[in-house]
């Protein structure tokens, strides 16, 4: 208990000492100038086609997945946990975003690629430091860490060179990040206890329900233009998605340990069928419409959490 609070405290001063740092870079202006994107472009020429493929793992393709990976084949658990706290994220990058109200660079410095909404702070910094950060704490392993710092560092370093962040964007993506991290590791525990005393397939409809109501308050009430869909539609996707798969289905991630290549192509398979349905209903629906791009979240969520799930027990995959 003493070394928990210990490490609290540290978290604690973390967080102060980031949330100092956000302050202070949102009014540097020197952090807003395209000075830092041609110096980068200068330093390191020629390069906008690597950047552009790096810049998607920070996407929400990747994100899907990597949380399905280990959702359907590593753990179970801790896969819940990461995709809710890279949707809190989400949360927090759309309203920081709506309330800072920074527009990006002129899209006339875009390279290889399109960008919509706001810039500060960086979507794709920030859910980067949350989602490989999170996976790099849980895993403890040198060559996750190692992996997982590149990652988020290229990252962030793609979307200066690429145009549509300014260098302050980053910096207070990451930092963000970082103050995610530092209370998921606070709070955590006390979440967990919480949880294990009340019935969890009722707390996952609560957390849907939850999600439909900011998406009503938001259309309703909130001035911001920005898009809400996103984290509106992976909440209601989640808690909707985990009820039912805990109610009903109640796969196991590694069962099949014992045979390899079932894991191997329940993965596969399951992330080529969410990626096709995922892309079918983009190109299909307008997703600039709030209430179109939440029906894509959920309708990808569900059949990645019961759909896929349901059919790989049932073919015992």
């Amino acid at each position: 208990m003493e070394k928990k609070r210990t490490v609290d405290l540290i978290l604690l001063i973390l967080i102060i000492i980031c949330i100092f740092n956000i302050s202070l870079y949102l009014i540097l202006p020197s952090l807003y100038t395209f000075v830092w994107n041609d110096s980068l472009r200068s330093i390191i020429p020629n390069t906008e086609v690597f950047f552009r493929f790096i810049t998607e793992f920070g996407g929400t393709l990747i994100y899907l997945a990597l949380f399905f990976t280990i959702y359907w084949g590593i753990n179970k658990k801790m896969a819940k946990n990461l995709l809710f706290v890279y949707v809190g994220s989400n949360f927090v990058n759309y309203y920081a975003k709506s309330i800072i109200a920074r527009p990006r660079p002129p899209e006339s410095n875009w390279l290889l690629i399109s960008a919509s909404h706001l810039s500060t702070p960086s979507g794709h910094a920030q859910s980067s430091s949350v989602v490989w950060g999170y996976v790099a704490l849980k895993s403890r392993n040198i060559v996750m860490w190692i992996f997982s710092l590149i990652i988020i560092f290229l990252i962030g370093l793609s979307r200066i060179y690429l145009g549509v962040h300014w260098l302050g964007d980053v910096l207070i993506g990451w930092l963000f990040g970082i103050v995610i991290l530092a209370l998921v590791l606070i709070l955590e525990e006390p979440f967990k206890s919480i949880a294990e005393r009340h019935n969890t397939t009722s707390i996952y409809l609560g957390f849907a329900l939850l999600g439909f109501i900011i998406l009503i308050i938001n259309e309703l009430l909130l001035p911001f233009e920005y898009n809400i869909g996103g984290p509106g539609g992976q909440l209601i996707g989640i808690g909707l998605g985990f009820a039912i798969e805990e109610k009903y289905i109640k796969f196991e991630s590694t069962q099949n340990y014992s045979t390899p290549w079932k894991v191997i192509t329940r993965i596969l398979v399951g992330i080529i069928l969410i990626a096709i349905i995922y892309l079918m209903i983009y190109l299909l629906l307008d997703t600039e419409i709030v209430w179109w791009n939440a029906l894509l979240q959920i309708i990808t969520l569900l059949a990645g959490t019961v759909i896929w799930p349901f059919l790989f027990k049932k073919f015992n995959l």
